[in-house]
């Protein structure tokens, strides 16, 4: 079973934020066209599909992204986006009639010389627009914030400040050493269990919500906080685990960056004239291969397209 899926609809940003991890896809090939991210996705849907989130990269840079996100939607799945906010004012109004469950932002600071630093570029004004519009459209907001040592990690309180005025809940990130090099993480990795405790004395945990086993969700000055934890360090229940990640190039991995894992080239598979059933097949396949993070085993499976032998990536 496939509840959830990640959807990387392009590969390329307006930002280059430091810590950015780029979906564990760093060298992208040929993106996927609109009809084939459509098949692919349509075909994960036998697999007890509910939920998309569509990524990036931006994904906000793609052409005739509306198109893709309104027929996703009538399929009737749940349908959610991530964005790095610089383009969202643009199209709110649009993400709200269309009918997404959820945009998530990220936004890591309110100062602008440290969004400077840390993102490549002095857009904080075009992001902070961006939550704005997205608010007064009626649009639910989350706001992805990393934590990081000597940078941020003294925000939180008017991160969640800026949360609350947004209407917006907020989700604390800890930094991956999986995504990251060894230098960068030893320097700039924070702990979220002093920000736990606190929120554990001064807040509440939500109860009769979701808790996503690493990523216990508190309410705390009036703003639902998540803190979501490296995973590892603390249990995922299976379910969560279950979830898959297609990238821009038409590949699947696992939902924790599994950058050398790749458990199935759908792409492939569709150019060589896979049918829907059999693209069906390949998603429950690599749903059952789905390995602990930083797994770097290789797998095959061969396929017979057209009569013809093939062999595709597991």
């Amino acid at each position: 079973m496939i509840p959830s899926l990640r959807v990387s609809v392009w590969s390329a940003c307006d930002l280059a934020c430091l810590y950015c991890h780029k979906e564990g896809n760093r060298h992208p090939g040929r993106h996927l066209s609109d009809d084939e991210v459509l098949h692919l996705i349509r075909a994960a849907i036998p697999q007890g599909l509910v939920k998309v989130k569509i990524t990036g990269g931006e994904p906000l840079l793609r052409p005739h992204l509306s198109d893709l996100l309104k027929q996703i939607v009538r399929w009737g799945l749940e349908v959610s986006l991530t964005t790095n906010g610089t383009r969202l004012a643009l199209w709110a109004q649009e993400f709200r009639e269309i009918g997404l469950s959820k945009v998530s932002v990220s936004l890591d600071t309110l100062n602008p010389e440290r969004f400077r630093n840390l993102c490549g570029a002095d857009r904080l004004p075009l992001v902070v627009g961006g939550i704005t519009a997205a608010r007064d459209a009626g649009l639910p907001l989350e706001l992805n914030t990393v934590l990081m040592a000597g940078v941020n990690e003294h925000e939180w309180d008017e991160l969640i400040a800026f949360a609350r005025k947004m209407q917006a809940r907020i989700q604390f990130i800890e930094l991956s050493p999986a995504t990251q090099s060894r230098e960068f993480y030893e320097h700039h990795h924070v702990s979220l269990d002093h920000l736990e405790q606190l929120l554990r004395t001064q807040g509440e945990m939500l109860e009769g919500v979701r808790q996503e086993g690493d990523r216990p969700r508190y309410r705390f000055n009036g703003v639902d906080v998540n803190l979501c934890r490296v995973v590892g360090k603390t249990p995922v229940p299976g379910p969560r685990r279950r979830g898959l990640r297609l990238s821009a190039d038409g590949k699947v991995y696992g939902f924790e960056y599994q950058q050398d894992a790749c458990l199935a080239d759908l792409a492939a598979a569709y150019r060589a004239g896979a049918r829907e059933s059999e693209l069906t097949r390949i998603w429950a396949q690599a749903g059952s291969l789905i390995h602990p993070i930083n797994q770097k085993e290789v797998l095959f499976h061969e396929t017979e397209f057209s009569g013809k032998r093939r062999r595709s990536y597991f």
